[in-house]
């Protein structure tokens, strides 16, 4: 639906142009600057009506994360562009984009961005509502929700819990457990000589989570630190640390 990812592009804070090329090429037309600033805000009250409406097929597992991006803003500085035009200069705010991600476990392979919004931070003040409203529109346990997947943000921890409780399986996020595994190993094993060594471990670390059970997952994690603790104890203990909430939905 073009007006459905016009508007989650805006939300990305994509610029008008950005959109008007992107759009440009899906239409095989021309669509101005003005089209599309017009439709945006067109839609935008759609858009805070749907975030009242319930949630009827509630997924099985909702993922939280926050994606950070640089919002331009105009000011009132006037500066002169490569072709002599006075343009107001713009100016770089750094947000960030609070995401909720559902899962479907019926074999369907279903995922959906159920809801977005944007804040200043990660803040536990930000979380709160957000993690809220998704309870308030029927994403409850009751209704078919079995675990939320988090990153390490303490303060997200903090609205999950003071949301859902203990209703529902809590999960760190497996991505980001493995992002902060490799960043241990690019430390340990520098070098472009050890490319393929890093490589080897990281195909390793991937195959634990592929494992048919916890239990399994288990095994494979004590036979990788067996193998790899003398030569990467930073990366080992990484993956050792909270390995538990990470396999925490199976």
């Amino acid at each position: 639906d073009v007006d459905q990812r016009m508007l989650f592009g805006s939300g990305l804070c994509q610029s008008l142009r950005h959109l008007s090329q992107e759009w440009g090429a899906t239409l095989e037309s021309s669509v101005g600057l003005r089209t599309i600033n017009e439709r945006i805000n067109q839609i935008e009250p759609l858009l805070r009506q749907d975030r009242s409406e319930a949630i009827t097929n509630v997924p099985a597992v909702v993922q939280f994360d926050g994606i950070w991006l640089r919002e331009q803003t105009q000011t009132q500085t006037i500066k002169l562009d490569k072709r002599g035009r006075k343009r107001h200069q713009r100016r770089g705010k750094k947000v960030v984009l609070l995401v909720a991600l559902g899962f479907w476990t019926d074999g369907s392979g279903k995922r959906e961005i159920l809801d977005w919004q944007l804040a200043d931070g990660e803040s536990k003040a930000a979380w709160d509502p957000f993690v809220h409203r998704l309870w308030e529109r029927g994403v409850r346990p009751e209704n078919g929700l079995q675990a939320v997947i988090r990153d390490g943000c303490g303060e997200l921890g903090e609205a999950v819990a003071w949301v859902y409780g203990t209703t529902v399986i809590e999960q760190r996020c497996i991505f980001h457990k493995m992002r902060n595994v490799a960043d241990k190993c690019r430390e340990e094993l520098k070098g472009e000589q050890k490319k393929e060594e890093r490589k080897k471990l990281m195909t390793q670390v991937s195959a634990i989570y592929q494992a048919e059970s916890a239990a399994e997952a288990r095994v494979r994690l004590a036979t990788f630190a067996d193998a790899w603790r003398a030569r990467t104890p930073k990366t080992v203990d990484t993956l050792q640390r909270d390995f538990e909430q990470t396999i925490a939905y199976y």
